[in-house]
């Protein structure tokens, strides 16, 4: 298993979004849910179930998006007692999630960092597709 803090990216989060008032951590992740980087502030096993549960909403307002006749999914916000979520879509194939210190966080505040992290970094950020070794990709 791979530690996705200590790459480049994981450095970046912290840099970007682990100083802003109300982010508790945050993870950038693949479209399928692969864990890319992720904060100081989140173990790595953490960090991998919040890539797959943010994956599986991804697909939910994918799908909601579709439904009554949107023209795609920007942003995820669930709102629960304690905390709040944020999903982005953060470049191509990619997403950037962050879990807020508690319910009363400044949303469009940490809302401004996320989309200015992704708008500004989005090439750094962007997961290529994943294929099937036996199709001459690598099973990641």
């Amino acid at each position: 298993m791979r530690d996705t803090h200590s790459n480049s990216l994981g450095w970046l989060l912290d840099q970007e979004l682990g100083c802003v008032e109300g982010v508790e951590y945050a993870v950038l992740m693949s479209g399928d849910g692969l864990l890319q980087a992720r904060t100081q502030t989140i173990g790595q096993e953490d960090a991998e179930k919040l890539a797959a549960v943010t994956a599986s909403l991804r697909a939910a307002g994918k799908a909601w998006d579709e439904h009554v006749g949107g023209k795609g999914m920007c942003q995820l916000l669930i709102e629960s007692q304690g905390r709040i979520g944020l999903t982005t879509a953060a470049a191509k194939n990619s997403m950037l999630s962050v879990v807020t210190t508690g319910p009363e966080a400044d949303v469009g505040l940490i809302s401004h960092h996320m989309v200015r992290l992704a708008t500004r970094l989005g090439h750094e950020l962007e997961v290529g597709d994943r294929r099937p070794a036996a199709d001459g990709g690598t099973a990641t």
